[in-house]
């Protein structure tokens, strides 16, 4: 992969990135481009509100408007304890690998590469400079049944191949013949009537 290219002191660049993209609010398709496993360390003189050394998922999930064909990545991190726990299944619920109302143990390893749908919002904030600056962040993941209003998602259309059900085979064997040339037997209907002695 060219991101994952190094470079040497005097080595020539020239891809300047792509220009930051910010989406309106509403819904989108995501792809994710990239999954790191770490912990969490709160900054310095921080009250944190998570636990220190706690076990984290740093997503990078990829939107699309097809209106524009604009991108735009979104970090997303979800902390592995309890108060964390129901961002976790919506994540895993918008990309299909848990269902609603059932437990999962998590197959981290499918994660990079998975698609779904979330909502984005737009965040306000002030950087360290104090400057003021907006970006998007994720409200919600969606269920994968749900078809948001963005212009971008379009359900994939899936081919079902109805089986027909298998048909009884019925042995027909031709009747039986005693010897060649002979007439095959025809069943004997059994005579009415009372008996006949003769005289």
């Amino acid at each position: 992969m060219e991101d994952m290219q190094t470079f040497g002191w005097d080595d020539e660049i020239s891809n300047e990135g792509t220009p930051f993209a910010l989406f309106d609010a509403g819904n989108y398709p995501f792809t994710v481009v990239n999954f790191e496993r770490s912990t969490y360390q709160p900054k310095p003189n921080y009250q944190a509100k998570v636990p220190t050394g706690t076990n984290m998922a740093i997503l990078s999930l990829e939107f699309i408007n097809a209106s524009t064909g604009e991108k735009s990545t979104v970090k997303e991190n979800l902390y592995l304890y309890g108060k964390g726990e129901w961002r976790i299944s919506q994540f895993f619920i918008s990309i299909g690998q848990k269902k609603k109302g059932e437990p999962l143990r998590p197959n981290w390893q499918a994660v990079l590469g998975a698609k779904g749908t979330a909502e984005l919002e737009i965040n306000n904030y002030t950087d360290k400079d104090g400057n003021p600056g907006k970006n998007n962040r994720v409200k919600t993941f969606n269920e994968p049944t749900q078809q948001a209003a963005s212009p971008a998602y379009q359900e994939p259309q899936q081919n079902y191949q109805q089986t027909p059900p298998p048909q009884p085979q019925v042995n027909q064997q031709p009747p039986v013949t005693p010897f060649p040339g002979a007439t095959p037997q025809q069943p004997q209907t059994p005579p009415t009537g009372g008996y006949n002695f003769g005289g």
